[in-house]
């Protein structure tokens, strides 16, 4: 009897420490997450009563704003091109974009003055919320907007230097001053238009990938760019054949011809050599090739520099990303060949390609990217600065000095060459990402200038649109004029 009473206390103090640990957890440790859910109706409630802070641009034009009317206060937005990146607010529907990940400064639940804070709830006087001071650029954004047109894509345009977005479209997208009447129909949209395409789609790069491979072969140190060899023969790898047809009629050629020209079949080898010393490129490498006796020092070396690019881990930033993927992680050959020339199962975002091109542009370090410059509150103190900040040194300086002599001549003798400006030293490179059979191509472009001193880096990508040299490339110059004509 008295083993039947201890059982039985021992159960009920362990059902009491269980509850109070689960009690702690939902009421301490997550009570931010579960007080500022989008799906919190006490919180949608109290917004009628908070005149919610505006979010601005770098001129100071109004994006968002709270218009308080007799029927309540009303949310209004001005630039639909901005939709997916200031998201909206609303009591049926909660919160996305910046109106969410920063809902705390702009309901003024973060004030410069606590106790302020403390007594205007006490004696009942309206909330003010923060304002947000965006580093957009309304005319490099307009300009991305008018490049994508209607076609289904991302443009991400940052400066390198500092991290700071200038600009990012997401195509299709949607009015957020009418998501209560049109939600139905935008979730029912195969099109996807509140799926943030900049940070949220996840896409096949193709060629522009070759940054990231040539520049683990260089950082390395097993290229010699002024060397030349023949290049002329289709490559197989275990019974897949990849096609030499990239270069013009040109046999002798360069690694930096090589990469203006996005010959696949040099790129394949150069991520299934990543092991050896020296790169067995070219015509004359020995049969067998060196990497039929195993790739496990080349897929090592591969999936490290994929992930120094930021791949396989979340991007630091102000609005929800996904995650860029390799894909298997223990890549075959074949994979292993096609993922290096941007195929098989990569998946990467608009913003992950940005930064790539930001990286090399910034002299090998990943800048992070940032949306909100300063948070303010109402009487215009600055309660938030954020200042600039490095993710990672990617490459050395010499290694991204080398991939910049790559972009430059891709622009100036390969297929970026749509991406020249004259007087202006562009660098670029071109992707056409093969995504399904009978389907056209994704048209890629990612490049930065003036590429002695670079200001802007982008990022384009239009969904099945067709080559990169034909449409993503000289919307990419565009908003890199855009961008340097500030």
């Amino acid at each position: 009897m008295k083993a039947s009473i201890r059982r039985l206390a021992a159960l009920m103090l362990l059902a009491f420490c269980a509850v109070a640990l689960g009690l702690t957890y939902w009421q301490v440790v997550r009570a931010g997450d579960l007080v500022y859910s989008p799906n919190n109706g006490r919180l949608a409630e109290e917004e009628r009563r908070i005149l919610r802070g505006q979010i601005l641009d770098t001129t100071g034009r109004r994006l968002a704003y709270s218009d308080p009317t007799p029927e309540g206060t009303v949310r209004r937005y001005e630039d639909p091109t901005l939709a997916n990146t200031i998201g909206y607010v609303s009591e049926r529907y909660g919160a996305a974009g910046l109106e969410a990940s920063f809902g705390r400064y702009l309901r003024g639940d973060v004030q410069a003055d606590p106790l302020e804070s403390i007594l205007k709830d006490a004696i009942h006087t309206r909330r003010v919320g923060d304002d947000l001071i965006l580093t957009i650029d309304p005319r490099v954004q307009s300009v991305a907007a008018r490049v994508m047109g209607s076609d289904r894509g991302a443009v991400v345009a940052m400066d390198p230097r500092t991290g700071a977005i200038l600009a990012m479209v997401s195509n299709p997208s949607y009015d957020p001053n009418r998501l209560d009447e049109d939600w139905q129909r935008l979730l029912d949209d195969p099109a996807k238009p509140l799926l943030n395409r900049a940070t949220q789609g996840l896409y096949t790069p193709g060629s522009v990938f070759k940054i990231v491979t040539a520049s683990a072969a260089i950082d390395l140190g097993l290229v010699d760019l002024n060397k030349r060899y023949r290049c002329t023969e289709d490559l197989t790898v275990d019974g897949f054949v990849i096609k030499n047809k990239n270069h013009p009629g040109v046999e002798n050629v360069t690694f930096v011809d090589d990469f203006a020209y996005s010959c696949n079949v040099t790129f394949a080898k150069t991520g299934l050599g990543l092991g050896f010393n020296p790169l067995p490129i070219g015509d004359s490498i020995p049969d067998p090739a060196p990497w039929t006796k195993g790739i496990e020092e080349s897929r090592r070396r591969f999936l490290d520099y994929a992930r120094r690019f930021g791949l396989e881990a979340p991007i630091p930033f102000d609005l929800p990303t996904s995650v860029s993927t390799v894909g298997k992680t223990d890549l075959n050959r074949v994979e292993l060949a096609s993922t290096a020339f941007g195929q098989g199962e990569l998946l990467v975002s608009p913003l992950q390609m940005a930064l790539a091109a930001a990286t090399i542009a910034n002299g090998g370090q990943m800048p992070q990217p940032y949306l909100v410059s300063e948070v303010r509150d109402p009487s215009g103190r600055v309660v938030v600065r954020h200042q600039p900040q490095t993710i990672r040194q990617v490459v050395s300086g010499e290694t991204a000095s080398s991939v910049n002599r790559l972009m430059i001549a891709s622009v100036q003798e390969g297929y970026a060459k749509p991406a020249g400006i004259p007087g202006i030293q562009v660098a670029g490179k071109t992707g056409s990402a093969e995504v399904a059979a009978g389907e056209r191509t994704h048209s890629w472009f990612i490049g930065y200038a003036p590429a002695d001193n670079p200001m802007v880096a982008v990022a384009v990508v239009m969904e099945n649109k067709g080559p990169g040299s034909d449409f993503a490339t000289p919307a990419g110059r565009e908003v890199i004029r855009a961008a340097l004509s500030r």
